[in-house]
């Protein structure tokens, strides 16, 4: 089994600093929604966020939406071998049912999240698809997976040839992998990774992508375990 999760996702409901912005006030009130319960987005609230603590790394819904489209069509997901997490800079965590189908239309998939932060859990009948759990810390999500091993990737991580990897670690029988990718636009993981992951590898010599890292991931691992 593999799970991939995009950790530190810049995903999150507006800050309370933003909530009374003219900007935010008036993009909320076209949406006819309150302001504190919208997501924060850098494609439309930009000029709003130039005084926001790491302003232009956060607000960023568009990166979740592309990998999770790449993520739950991937062979991996059909095939009931994939695990799909979302982590946040807040430390809310997103469980995806494999079975979820994410809309490809981006706005309706903000109205999607902005649901979630709400009601903390999205069902289609009687099935849940989206659940968010508030307060679960990187390295307690980790411990709760039961994996034999962790992995994380980073541009400045080992140089790695990822079939070969994937493929050393089904020769020791290393079936759980639980891969931690970085669901922000640039920069690193403001957690200590080296105490989380045991291997942190680059397979690129340039920064990658979240959505590209992924498929690279499910690509590598339904060649070498499917």
């Amino acid at each position: 089994m593999l799970t991939i999760i995009l950790a530190e996702s810049e995903l999150e409901v507006m800050p309370v600093e933003l909530v009374n912005h003219p900007m935010i006030v008036s993009f909320a009130h076209q949406r006819r929604k309150q302001p504190e319960k919208i997501l924060l987005d850098s494609n439309y609230h930009h000029a709003a966020m130039r005084d926001l603590l790491d302003g232009r790394r956060r607000g960023r819904p568009d990166i979740v939406h592309l990998f999770l489209l790449t993520a739950l069509e991937s062979i991996a997901n059909k095939k009931g071998q994939l695990k799909i997490i979302i982590h946040t800079r807040h430390d809310n965590v997103i469980y995806v049912n494999p079975e979820t189908r994410i809309m490809r239309n981006y706005d309706r998939f903000v109205g999607l999240i902005e649901q979630l932060f709400e009601k903390k859990v999205v069902r289609s009948q009687e099935q849940t698809l989206l659940e968010l759990k508030q307060k679960v810390p990187l390295n307690k999500l980790i411990e709760e997976l039961k994996s034999d091993k962790i992995i994380s990737f980073s541009e400045e991580g080992k140089a790695t040839n990822l079939n070969k990897y994937l493929n050393d670690l089904k020769k020791h029988k290393e079936k759980n992998i639980v891969c931690i990718v970085g669901g922000f636009p640039s920069g690193k993981f403001n957690c200590d990774m080296e105490s989380i992951a045991a291997d942190i590898i680059s397979i690129y010599p340039e920064m990658l992508v979240a959505w590209a890292v992924a498929s690279e991931i499910l690509v590598n691992y339904e060649i070498a375990y499917l």
